[in-house]
This record gives C-alpha cells, structure tokens and sequence, in this order.
C-alpha cells in the first residue's frame, strides 16, 4: 500500500528531429527546368499523337472515297494535267445586237 501512495514523478522524452537540408537557389532553379522539361516532353508526346491521328483520319477518308462507288461520288477530274482548249461562248440570235 506504501507504493500505491508515492508520488508518480514523470519521465520527459524529447523527441530530436533531424536536421533538414536548406533549400537553395540552385535547387528551386533545377526543379524548376526539371518542370519545364517535362512540360515539354509531355506537349511533344501529345503533338505527336495528335498528328498522328490527324494522319490517319485524312488517309482513311481517301481510302473510303477511292472505294465509294460511282453512284454516291461524282468525280470532277479538277486536278488532270491535261485541259481542254477553252471554247468561245456560242452566239445566240439575241447576243448578236
């Protein structure tokens, strides 16, 4: 019982933290190109994609017009080398004044 009365004295533990490192000009500046590095990457992996894509996309379109058959495309043949000899406009009985 003589235990259960004596004062209970406390025991204190401080806690000691290691030290952290200072951070420096030099540091914030390498992130800070790291960032902008990957920024870049990032834009020029999506670029390439979306080029890609874009690629595709108009090269399948002249695939599907190549196949369609002449009955939904009508061809105007604009781009052959080879033009006809521009004709005068006929005279018509009205046009003659």
């Amino acid at each position: 019982m003589l235990a259960w009365l004596q004062p209970v004295t406390p025991t204190l533990v401080e806690v000691v933290e290691e030290p952290t490192r200072e951070t420096s000009v030099a540091d914030i500046l390498m992130g800070a190109v790291g960032f902008v590095g990957f920024v870049l990457l990032a834009a020029a992996v999506v670029g390439l994609v979306a080029g890609a894509v874009f690629v595709y996309v108009k090269h399948g379109r002249r695939r599907a017009r190549e196949q369609a058959s002449f009955a939904q495309v009508v061809r105007l043949n604009l781009n052959q080398l080879e033009s006809p000899e521009p004709q005068p406009p006929a005279l018509t009985p009205s046009s003659r004044r």
